[in-house]
């Protein structure tokens, strides 16, 4: 009967392979001079593995820095779960107020508020047909 043998690498999980690097570098110190791997650039490998790890680790405090501050970003600008066009202080609730005091100073040329940044679309409203009784 053929057998089939599958040794799979996470070359798109990065913290697998390192994990499996440093099981690597273990298992050939503990071999030393006996480790088939000495043909091989093990020095180049764990400088490689070490400068990766550490990359990481840089990487994932930043990731986490990122985090933290598009969250005090969300909350100044009110885009914040927490927070509506209602919630003081923030720049859409002023945005929101601006908006509404604009609408009523140019009714009927809402335009306008064009000229202000603001994105106007103005479009026909079909009337209803309001069905005749019979």
């Amino acid at each position: 009967m053929k057998t089939s043998v599958k040794v799979d690498v996470s070359v798109h999980k990065p913290d697998e392979l390192i994990t499996l690097g440093d099981d690597i570098w273990k298992k050939h110190i503990e071999l030393g001079e006996k480790s088939p791997l000495n043909g091989l650039n093990m020095e180049t490998f764990v400088d490689n593995l070490n400068v990766a790890k550490a990359k990481r680790a840089d990487a994932k405090r930043l990731h986490d820095q990122a985090e933290l501050l598009n969250q005090q970003a969300g909350l100044s600008l009110g885009t914040d779960s927490t927070q509506n066009s209602k919630t003081t202080g923030t720049v859409y609730s002023t945005i929101s107020s601006v908006r509404g005091i604009l609408l009523g100073l140019y009714k009927g040329q809402e335009k306008k508020l064009s000229e202000w940044g603001f994105d106007v679309v103005i479009s026909d409203v079909p009337q209803s047909t309001k069905a005749k009784p019979n």
